[in-house]
């Protein structure tokens, strides 16, 4: 699992220009990556510019395009199917203390919406003509030696805030900023249940709770009444089960998108839980398609001797 905002910092090849926690970043992918495993301990915006992509999270998927652009929630856990060919987009990082003061300094109204939904991970924008104009003024940044002034960099950061949150088309992510800026602490329970499914270590959920290990612990106590740990490996579980019982996915890919490294982990873990096995699970369900899938596993079995 690959932290991206740490990981686009330290990468020297990736041309990008910083301000505190406020990063511009032109990101092409490495050649031969075909999946990748990423979460960030800060937000980000992302204008695609060239190619196109699969971006999966534990409660959808999305085709993703050039001309497509997007806000990824901190901690977004996403799994990134790459296409043979180029792809390129602008990654932006804002953390929260920033989003709070553009709209505290500007007086931006973010209040929600009557019917609000709680939002995936991802938020898809709408790409207007001011966002688009927005979005060319930045290319001519990347093509200079030297970087602009970091005055200037502030300046930009908030003009796509403004941009975007005065933009009434762009409702979910308004919704999660009021959120944002009523909140002191960033939501465990809203974060936990965003990336439970993901390979995590402890300390990098404390880290995307903003929280040190031993308050993260405390604080998730008191939210959860149980341990990170035992928390973690129960919501696991019922997520392969609802996938067993709700999906055609194999049992190796539901072990996979539950948060197992492994489908023997799982199968142990699932057995203790419910009885039975996964496969026995899905038998019970629905005989027919698991006797089919069955089949299916081991001609794919037979053809790869």
């Amino acid at each position: 699992m690959i932290n991206f905002f740490e990981a686009v910092i330290r990468d020297s090849r990736i041309k990008k220009f910083k301000v505190d926690d406020l990063v511009f970043a032109e990101y092409k992918c490495p050649e031969g990556d075909e999946k990748i495993e990423i979460w960030s301990q800060n937000n980000y915006f992302d204008f695609i510019l060239d190619g196109k992509m699969i971006w999966k999270t534990p409660r959808r998927e999305y085709f993703v395009k050039a001309g497509d652009a997007f806000f990824v929630k901190k901690g977004g856990y996403i799994t990134h199917h790459f296409y043979d060919e180029q792809f390129c987009d602008i990654i932006i990082f804002v953390p929260d203390d920033f989003i709070k003061s553009v709209v505290e300094k500007y007086k931006i109204k973010v209040s929600p919406e009557k019917n609000n939904r709680e939002s995936d991970t991802i938020i898809p924008l709408n790409l207007d003509e001011t966002l688009t104009a927005y979005l060319h003024s930045l290319m001519p940044y990347f093509n200079r030696i030297e970087p602009p002034p970091k005055s200037l960099l502030k300046l930009k950061f908030e003009e796509l805030l403004i941009n975007i949150l005065s933009n009434k088309n762009n409702s979910p992510l308004r919704n999660y900023c009021f959120e944002i800026c009523l909140s002191n602490k960033a939501p465990i329970k809203e974060i936990m249940e965003a990336n439970f499914a993901s390979s995590l270590k402890m300390e990098e959920f404390a880290c995307l709770c903003a929280r040190s290990l031993s308050t993260f612990k405390r604080d998730f106590q008191a939210a959860f009444g149980t341990t990170p740990g035992k928390w973690l490996i129960e919501r696991k579980i019922e997520y392969g089960k609802y996938l067993i019982e709700t999906t055609d996915k194999n049992i190796e890919e539901i072990s996979f998108n539950s948060g197992f490294k492994n489908r023997s982990h799982f199968n142990k873990v699932f057995k203790s839980k419910y009885g039975l096995s996964p496969l026995k699970l899905r038998k019970r369900k629905n005989p027919a398609k698991a006797h089919f899938n069955q089949k299916m596993n081991s001609k794919e079995t037979f053809l790869t001797l």
